[in-house]
């Protein structure tokens, strides 16, 4: 996901210095967290990643679609000296509505993703802090409804 979200419109080059930056990046970060044996390094190397490709995201987001950032059809003809018909004024103007629309679409979707990444992530935080509890009260309901209380399932 982070290679499709900063390499897109860029050169080839930059594409796969990208590619071996990002392969890089993960054998450091779990080498680093196989050696500290820390959950807490991983959550916050997981959050980092998340929030600087959501930034990426929304930034892309926002300037290849919002009519009012986007160079429109219009104007790149008024660049060229040649004036649009009717026509094309009318599909132009189409075809941003019909980016905002999209826009909108898609904020609500951030929105949507941004709060099933942030309850995941708070349930994965109690599930850390609280494992040795969380054990407990699983073996004590017991099966089926114990299952629900699985978190991570590997805390001592």
């Amino acid at each position: 996901m982070s290679y499709a979200v900063f390499s897109y419109s860029k050169s080839r080059q930059f594409s796969i210095l990208l590619a071996v930056s990002l392969v890089s990046l993960s054998v450091f970060i779990t080498l680093y967290y196989h050696y500290l044996q820390d959950p807490a390094f991983h959550q916050r190397a997981y959050a980092i990643l998340t929030i600087v490709m959501l930034a990426r995201s929304m930034y892309v987001m926002e300037v290849c679609l919002r009519p009012s950032l986007k160079q429109s059809e219009e104007q790149h003809k008024l660049q060229k000296k040649r004036l649009m018909t009717a026509d094309e004024k009318a599909t132009s103007r189409s075809e941003d509505r019909r980016d905002a629309k999209i826009l909108n679409l898609m904020w609500i979707m951030v929105a949507y993703g941004m709060s099933t990444f942030l309850g995941g992530f708070f349930l994965w935080t109690l599930d850390n802090k609280y494992c040795s509890t969380i054990r407990t009260w699983r073996r004590d309901i017991g099966l089926p409804w114990g299952i629900l209380l699985e978190g991570h399932g590997w805390c001592e």
